[in-house]
């Protein structure tokens, strides 16, 4: 029997050079693969590449899809998005009513309205609450602002346009305890009861 001879692996001169190839692991198969399969291996590859390129992107979202959770219902209740967008709803119906409430106040305060007045006040915005308390003022006007002056009463006090003699002891009386603020308030009394003349 006779030997073969060993094939050389250099590259005879002139030849021209082998283009490289990625080695190919054999295949689970008893074949080696071809260079179709070869060829639909690298494109595998590469869409395997792309996929992962597209996996560390949404990896950011990976994170809110925890926080969110699964989204799936719970037995006998709503699911997380679900209370999610409840939560949301009521924190913005909330925040709507304060908004107006604090409209309703600017513009009560820049109308002069009364609380009670101000409570009254309909609209959604600042132009219609405006136009609201302007309707308000003309059907129901606002009190004078500022503490009001008591009428006198003529029923009381000195009779005859004279300080009665009453009076004079009891200023009398104060200055001798040296209640001088006693004394001036008397004293004013009694230049009140005297009539001006007309």
């Amino acid at each position: 029997m006779t030997q073969p001879e060993p094939t050389s692996t250099e590259p005879t001169p002139g030849d021209p050079a082998p283009a490289p190839t990625a080695p190919v692991p054999a295949p689970s198969g008893d074949q080696p693969l071809g260079p179709s399969g070869i060829k639909a291996l690298q494109t595998e590859r590469k869409a395997r590449e792309e996929l992962e390129k597209q996996l560390a992107a949404l990896a950011p979202l990976q994170k809110l899809a925890e926080a969110l959770g699964t989204g799936q219902q719970q037995p006998g209740g709503p699911s997380e998005v679900e209370l999610l967008q409840q939560r949301f709803a009521d924190l913005e119906r909330t925040a709507t009513e304060e908004r107006s409430a604090r409209w309703r106040l600017e513009v009560a305060a820049v109308k002069g309205l009364t609380p009670q007045q101000a409570a009254r006040l309909q609209g959604s915005t600042v132009e219609e609450l405006t136009a609201d308390a302007d309707a308000l003022l003309t059907l129901f006007p606002a009190a004078p602002a500022g503490p009001r002056t008591p009428v006198p009463d003529p029923s009381q006090g000195a009779r005859g346009g004279q300080p009665g003699p009453d009076l004079q002891a009891q200023i009398a009386e104060a200055q001798a305890k040296g209640d001088y603020r006693t004394a001036i308030s008397l004293e004013r009394q009694k230049l009140q009861a005297i009539p001006r003349p007309s």
